[in-house]
């Protein structure tokens, strides 16, 4: 009986290697980046500001009462006199003596007005309000009350406020594309509008373009007044920076980034970066070389599933399919860290290779790791 060729078993251990190639691109130490921060989801300041419900309080006894109305009177003497610091002194401990007073309420509410300190002189105009100050006090409180509430209102293009809530729709779904485009509208469509420039920032870092994630963040800086936020979102650009080693040569890069895959990121100062792409590289070469498939021949025919008795093996066969595959795998890996870090150390974050109209561009190679994620790209299509 002439021998029967049977395929027995493929050992595939290689995609054990793999695997274990990508956990420790992951696992790596993080950055100071970190997490991405959250997108801010409120536009301050849309709605008129609007008088706070506020509880009468005890009435004063006559003894304060009386003292209270004094203080007032010589306030309006200092307010003559053009003393209104002494008077912003006086109106203060009247109201703290007999706090559900209209009338004090109203007058120091225009001494702080003249002293320009707007927002607590329409305070006290709310106060005056509530407590149930008549006739023309009454009408000249709420007409100044009505005054800032349109002043300090933002007006926001109607197409600027659906491109955000589009924006951060996209955001809550983690769709980083979508909600960068929503937000460059919402930016284009209102010219002052600082929270669609600082979403802007948290989308394109989601993409990992840290470069012009710590422009858009600078924008947002930028816009002032100070907001909230400012000591953190500084720190935040600084963290963004892509600064390259002192010194690093761009010919030394692309050469060490050719003798070892990650070698380029290494050089230049990110070594999480060199982690990922000689993790990536060294799997892709080890899967190639470890997964084998082994052709037995035996003698006699054997039922399918069964393997040769061992005394009847006339010889075996053993190649690696994927090895072409693997090797040419981590050469392209190494090839585009070199490029990579090549690129990089001459300053640049990502190099246009090409453009196609004004929006258009094939962008490329870029390394990019941070936190759990290791981000290696060949090229990038932008639209």
């Amino acid at each position: 009986m002439s021998p029967t060729t049977a395929l027995v078993h493929r050992v595939r251990r290689g995609s054990l290697v793999l695997t274990l190639g990508f956990v420790v691109a992951a696992i790596g130490p993080s950055e100071a980046v970190g997490q991405v921060p959250a997108v801010k989801t409120d536009i301050q300041g849309l709605e008129a500001f609007q008088c706070s419900v506020l509880g009468v309080p005890d009435p004063a006894s006559a003894e304060e009462s009386a003292q209270a109305v004094q203080l007032g009177s010589t306030a309006s003497q200092a307010v003559v006199l053009g003393d209104l610091a002494r008077a912003r002194e006086l109106l203060a401990r009247a109201v703290s003596l007999d706090p559900g007073s209209a009338g004090l309420a109203y007058q120091f509410g225009r001494v702080l007005e003249d002293l320009g300190e707007t927002r607590d002189a329409v305070l006290q105009y709310c106060r005056a309000l509530a407590f149930g100050a008549a006739g023309e006090e009454a009408l000249d409180a709420r007409s100044r009350v009505d005054a800032y509430a349109n002043a300090t209102r933002r007006r926001i293009a109607s197409e600027a406020i659906q491109a955000f809530a589009d924006g951060v729709a996209a955001a809550g779904l983690r769709r980083w594309g979508d909600a960068l485009a929503a937000f460059e509208a919402a930016a284009a469509a209102h010219a002052d509008f600082p929270e669609a420039h600082y979403n802007q920032g948290v989308a394109l870092e989601a993409l990992g373009r840290e470069l012009e994630a710590a422009e858009a963040y600078r924008r947002y800086l930028d816009m002032g007044p100070d907001p909230a936020d400012a000591i953190q979102v500084s720190e935040r650009i600084g963290q963004l920076q892509v600064v390259p080693a002192s010194g690093a040569s761009a010919g030394s890069a692309l050469a060490l980034g050719m003798l070892l895959p990650g070698g380029g990121q290494f050089y230049t100062g990110r070594p999480l970066g060199g982690v990922a792409l000689l993790a990536l590289a060294g799997g892709a070469a080890a899967a190639g070389f470890l997964i084998e498939e082994t052709d037995i021949r035996c003698l006699n025919a054997v039922e399918p599933g069964q393997a040769c008795p061992p005394a009847q093996i006339i010889g075996r066969n053993t190649t690696r399919p994927y090895l072409t595959y693997g090797l040419a795998g981590a050469g392209a890996l190494m090839l585009a860290g070199a490029l990579e870090a090549f690129f990089h150390a001459r300053g640049l974050d990502e190099v246009e290779v090409a453009s196609f109209g004004d929006r258009s561009r094939l962008l490329g190679p870029s390394v990019r790791a941070r936190g759990l994620r290791a981000d290696v790209r060949f090229f990038r299509v932008t639209f």
